[in-house]
Formats: structure tokens, sequence, C-alpha cells
């Protein structure tokens, strides 16, 4: 816990408020010089906590870098917020603290034009150079030459023996079009750099000129693998934001959706972990199973893939009696199959050598890179949102969180193969409990108008931590919309332990992630 006295004494000139959090989803609002964000991050490094996102909002007078910290230990989440100039802003950088911030403040510089003090390479991250416009400006400003030419990426040095390949975009071991420029010493990786933006929509953009009615198929296409955890953080913050009460019956079956939704998403991971390393034979088994889940999904969704089954207020349709029966062959059937994966999979001493001491994390590089999810659960970590914040069912519903012991790719396999067991608990259980009554709120209104504020949401995506953040301006399309999505902040932990690998061993550290790229590239 941070004590609020404590702060006013370290930073006098803050302005330091407690917030309440069932409303507005923090807990401590603080505002401060920008000239204080060094010391005030690195007093919360020092306190163990980890930078949970850090975006930017365009006010028209004023510029608002927007920190949010929080802590695995102990959850408790703090908003610093600092302002500047429109003219000419620019901010100290505190990526030396919190390794992640090297990369969210590439991502404001470049849609928004903040020049970060300190910062070593303010290049192009998702964009490129034939954007004339800071893209997430509310007015257009131009990108200058001078600036132009600073966002432009510095070709890497040429040194006796080494040599530069590309990982991607195209190759199938990044799953998507993701690229990975890799600096060569032999087959030992000397550095690695994440190369973004290949699927670059700009849904936080699009969330600027849509209702929050008409944004609802956009989070879906985010994270197509686990689009209805993704359907439920949007439908969550709003209706948190709006004060709208969902029905218990409506809070069941998002839970039983969301887990079906986790399993079918941990399956198609585990398929792909395998033929990345070589293994095709669990990738025809795993996409069995998947099928089982898509099928039940597609009768109450209507969709296989990209869902948009949650309302605000509730659910799209009910479920009925087959629905459930389905579910319950299926938890069956697929309790039936752990057995064969772990003798296929866990077993096989290819497998082990491939990954058994590959990848190792520990809790100081999760929290410098503010890394969730299994990623963080390898390390040891119990922490899951749906525990540490419930929400939906989760609020009534015991289980355990598995954690690793060595941080490596095989404790990451081992916790999600652990994961999809819980998850049948869970649905099983969630449909013993599953109440009758309504499964949408009665008299909701035709046009959403929240009330002026912010709200932060999150929720337990298959891959981690899932942020929403909402500032609200009383009209019915949100003024800002920021998305802090788990795989980006994972993802960047894959330099430093790529660094003197082999480049085969690199694969399987990337593998490990479990990645979406659209879900980075929103």
């Amino acid at each position: 816990m941070v004590e609020i006295e404590e702060l006013k004494r370290l930073f006098p000139r803050a302005e330091i408020a407690e917030i309440p959090y069932e409303e507005r989803g923090y807990h401590l609002s603080i505002a401060v010089e920008k000239g204080d964000i060094p010391d005030v991050a690195d007093t919360f490094a020092k306190k163990g906590c980890y930078l949970f996102d850090l975006f930017c909002v365009d006010y028209l007078d004023f510029l608002e870098l927007v920190y949010f910290f929080n802590n695995h230990s102990a959850p408790y989440r703090i908003k610093v917020t600092t302002k500047l100039d429109p003219e000419q802003p620019t901010a100290p950088s505190i990526s030396r603290i919190f390794t992640i911030a090297h990369w969210y403040e590439r991502e404001i510089h470049e849609f928004f034009g903040v020049f970060f003090e300190g910062h070593p390479n303010l290049t192009y991250l998702f964009l490129h150079e034939g954007i004339d416009f800071y893209p997430l400006r509310k007015k257009q400003v131009k990108v200058s030459e001078e600036d132009k030419k600073r966002l432009m990426p510095k070709p890497p040095g040429e040194e006796e023996d080494t040599f530069f390949i590309n990982l991607g975009p195209q190759h199938p071991s990044t799953h998507g079009v993701l690229r990975v420029i890799l600096k060569m010493d032999g087959e030992y990786i000397l550095w690695a750099e994440p190369v973004l933006g290949y699927l670059h929509r700009m849904h936080e953009k699009m969330a600027e000129n849509r209702t929050y009615q008409q944004f609802l198929p956009n989070p879906g296409r985010m994270d197509y693998m686990g689009a209805l955890n993704f359907n439920l953080a949007h439908v969550k913050a709003v209706e948190k934001l709006c004060g709208i009460e969902v029905p218990e019956r409506a809070e069941y079956v998002r839970t039983i959706t969301c887990e079906l939704n986790r399993i079918g998403s941990h399956l198609l991971w585990l398929g792909a972990f395998l033929a990345d390393l070589g293994g095709l034979t669990p990738f025809l088994y795993v996409f069995d199973d998947r099928e089982q889940v898509l099928d039940i999904l597609e009768a109450v969704t209507g969709s296989r893939l990209t869902y948009s089954y949650f309302r605000f207020g509730g659910l799209y349709n009910d479920v009925d009696g087959e629905f459930i029966e389905k579910t319950k062959r299926f938890i069956e059937r697929l309790r039936g199959r752990f057995d064969m994966y772990n003798r296929l999979i866990t077993g096989n001493v290819i497998f082990i050598n491939r990954v058994k001491g590959v990848g190792i994390m520990d809790e100081a590089l999760i929290r410098r890179y503010g890394s969730s999810g299994p990623v963080i659960r390898s390390t040891g970590l119990p922490y899951d949102i749906r525990k540490k914040e419930p929400y939906a069912a989760y609020r009534d519903i015991d289980f355990e969180i598995p954690t690793g012991v060595n941080g490596d790719n095989m404790d990451r396999y081992m916790i999600r193969l652990k994961e999809m067991e819980i998850s049948l608990n869970i649905i099983e259980e969630a449909i013993n409990r599953l109440p009758d009554g309504p499964y949408r709120a009665e008299k909701l209104p035709k046009k959403l108008k929240p009330p002026k504020g912010d709200l932060l949401s999150t929720v337990e995506s298959p891959r981690g931590e899932l942020g929403v953040y909402i500032v609200s301006d009383e009209t019915e399309i949100p003024y800002r919309m920021r998305w802090r999505v788990p795989s980006y902040s994972n993802l960047m932990t894959f330099p430093e332990l790529a660094r003197g690998c082999l480049i085969a061993d690199a694969i399987a550290i990337l593998g490990s992630y479990d990645i979406v790229v659209p879900e980075i590239d929103r």
C-alpha cells in the first residue's frame, strides 16, 4: 500500500486525491509537474510497483500524459498525470526506470508529437515516413521536417563477423505480420528490435468517431483469439461509467463463455507453439478439441472467431438447455484428453530439451516491463485479475492460480495446460450455479451519454492484464478510449531474453509468449 501522507511529503507541489475504486477503477490520482515525473516513477519503482500503462490525451488546450502504476502483491492502481504545452510538448523519459516506458514513449511520440528528453531512440514504432500529421491529435498538427528526421529509424551499425536478418514479417513463427530485426554473430543473437505496425488499424482513433454502441464490433478484431474477453472489457467499462446494473444470469453466462473462449485460445497456442518447434502432430489433436469449443460458441453468438456477443447491460441473447448440455459434454471430453497431451508432449524428451531452462524470466524483469498473464505466473507470481480484482461471476467462484518456479518456456507451457483444467472447473461451477432471471437489463437508454469524467476497467484476457481507459465528455462518443493490451508489454521482454540465444531458442521464446499481433497493432 502506498502511503498518501508520504507522497504529500515527497511531492508537496502535487495534487493528490483518493478516488472511489468501485466507480472509477483506480484508487489514487496524482497531478504533478512534468519535472517531477522521474522522481515519482522512481518512488513507485522502489515500492515494487510496475508501470501498467502510459499514454496521452489531447485536451486541445494542453496534452495530458497519463501514467498508471500498480502492484502485483497488493493491487492498488495509481493514476499520475502531467500537463504539457500542445505547441512544444516535451517531458522527461522514465525508460531508465521502467524499461517498458521505452516503447510507450515511442508510441506517444509518433502519435502525438511529444518529445521525451533522455530517450535513446524516438524512432517510428508503428507508423512510417508517409505520415504527415500526428494521428491522435484532435486538430491537425503537422510533423515537422526536423521531427521526421528524428523519427526515421537509425540503420544498425556494421561490425566484423556480424550480420542482420529479418525474422518476419511473413515468418510463420511470428503468428501474424510481426517483424523482428536480429543482429547475429553466427547463430547467436546479439541484438533484437521489434518492428510493429504492419496491421495497424487505429482502433483508438475509430473510438473517437463512433458511439459506444457502434464501437461494439471493434474489440473482437483486436484479439481475435480472446474476442469475448475484449468484448467484455468494453461493455464492462461502459456499464461502470454509466452506472448500468447487469443481471446476475448475464454475469454467469459471460463467465462461462469467456472461459470457453480462453480454452479455445490456449488450445490454438498449444498447437502453434508445438508447430514452431517442429511437432505437427499435436496441432491436429488440439484443433480437433478447439472445433468443439467453436461449435458451442457459434450456436449462441453466431460467430466462430470475432465475437460481439455481450451488450451493455447483458447479452445479445440467452443460452438454452442445448448449450448447457453441449458444454457439459465438452468438459467431460477435454478432461479425458489431458492425459494424452501429457504423454504426447509433456514427457517428450525432444520437447523438454527445447523448452527447459530457455527464456528464463524473474520478478524483477516482470516489474520493469509490466508483463502479465501466464508469462508472469511462470515466475511464481500468483497474479490474475479474475482473482485480484474479481468481476462477473468470478466474485462467487473460487479457483486456484497456477504458478511456475523457473520462469522458463516449460513453466509457461505447464501453466497454460493447468489453466485449461481450471477453466473447465470454473465453467462447471458456473453452470451448476447459473441463476434464472433476465439476461439483459431493462429500460436502457437508446443513446448512452455517460457523465463527464474518466474510468479505468480491467479484465484478465488469455494473454494477461487488459485495460480500457475512457474519458467521457458527456456525449455519446468517447472523447478518448485507450486500450492497454497484454501482448504489447509481454513482447517487449523479447529483446532482452533473446540476447545471447541461438536463433532456434529465440523462436521457442517468442512462441511461449502467445502474442496476438492485431492486439499489439490495435
